[in-house]
């Protein structure tokens, strides 16, 4: 009898060894993951907080980019240049942050509505694009201007568009936004590959590149990706200012210039229409870039190579009507 009495003690203090185990099972369970939600709101709240300092910053890269096309006075930045050239890029650190902008006259990318045939030739060569679908994309791209429906040897009109399993129909007219490109035929593989706005443009009036107000894409298609002549170009911006005919020889070397010389301009003619790519990184300082730098020599990489803070891109194409500014577009995001 003692022994049952024993044997149900025993039983009992198990069941309530194992209902003990299987709480704290559970507590530690919903301990877990009331602090995986807390680190989620955390890191919510500071990718907000990186956000909004960023945009801050990027938009102040704006404001600093248009000041410097009106000419106003930045005696309170501390400018590494004190002299402005466009298409070269400037660096100021504000208390919050560090910002970088570029200002870039429209004409220094290609007009879809006036882009030639050979400028359009070799800015598909230097995306490796066949020969093939270089006819197709060039064809399309006539026939998505023209207002008939007659289609080139390789083009397309209405018919091959609304057959597609998304439809839609050609412009057959002037081209409104650079990011209609990509809606040609032949052209839905090049989209990885840049931005529209990057290469093109709807407001240069001229049929040429302005070579002295080139994105960096432009800078990339011209040198073919020489890292060499890209510096080369800075540097000879940063001490010129403006540059010729006989300066972009040097940037680009015989070869290249000859094959792009009839493209190229070196004026603006009078263009008022601006994009103003700027990036801001918040908590940034002059002394901390210092010491990154610093680190970078010391440990054999160049700045390039490091991971930099997050940074918030904003890029504005705007209209200069004399001391006015009219907004055309505006895109941001984390680079």
């Amino acid at each position: 009898m003692s022994k049952d009495i024993l044997t149900e003690e025993v039983s009992e203090k198990g069941f309530a060894l194992v209902v003990v185990i299987v709480i704290m099972l559970l507590v530690s369970f919903l301990a877990g993951q009331l602090i995986l939600n807390v680190r989620t709101e955390l890191k919510v709240a500071f990718n907000a907080k990186a956000r909004s300092s960023g945009l801050a910053l990027a938009e102040a890269g704006v404001n600093l980019g248009i000041f410097r096309i009106l000419d106003k006075p930045l005696h309170y930045i501390s400018e590494d240049y004190e002299t402005f050239h466009e298409g070269y890029g400037y660096t100021a650190f504000l208390p919050s942050g560090k910002v970088k902008y570029t200002v870039i006259n429209e004409s220094g990318k290609m007009d879809l509505n006036k882009m030639n045939e050979s400028l359009l030739k070799v800015f598909l060569e230097y995306l490796d694009v066949e020969v093939d679908d270089q006819s197709i994309i060039i064809d399309s791209l006539y026939d998505w201007r023209d207002s008939d429906d007659l289609h080139r040897l390789n083009g397309a009109e209405a018919e091959y568009y609304e057959a597609l399993e998304d439809p839609y129909i050609p412009r057959n007219g002037r081209i409104l936004d650079p990011a209609e490109f990509f809606l040609v035929k032949g052209t839905d593989k090049l989209a990885k590959k840049f931005k529209g706005s990057e290469a093109f443009t709807v407001h240069n009036n001229s049929t040429k590149i302005n070579f002295n107000s080139l994105t960096p894409f432009m800078l990339d298609f011209l040198v073919e990706g020489d890292e060499e002549k890209k510096t080369a170009y800075r540097d000879a911006k940063q001490e010129l200012g403006t540059l010729n005919a006989s300066q972009a020889r040097i940037v680009l070397g015989d070869e290249r210039f000859e094959r792009c010389a009839s493209f190229l301009g070196y004026s603006s003619a009078n263009n008022k229409y601006y994009t103003v790519i700027a990036e801001g990184q918040p908590g940034v300082t002059e002394e901390s870039e210092i010491e990154r730098e610093m680190a970078s020599e010391n440990e054999g990489e160049t700045s390039e190579s490091r991971q930099d803070k997050p940074s918030m891109a904003v890029s504005v194409l705007f209209q200069m009507r004399g001391a006015d500014v009219n907004y055309l577009s505006w895109q941001e995001g984390w680079l």
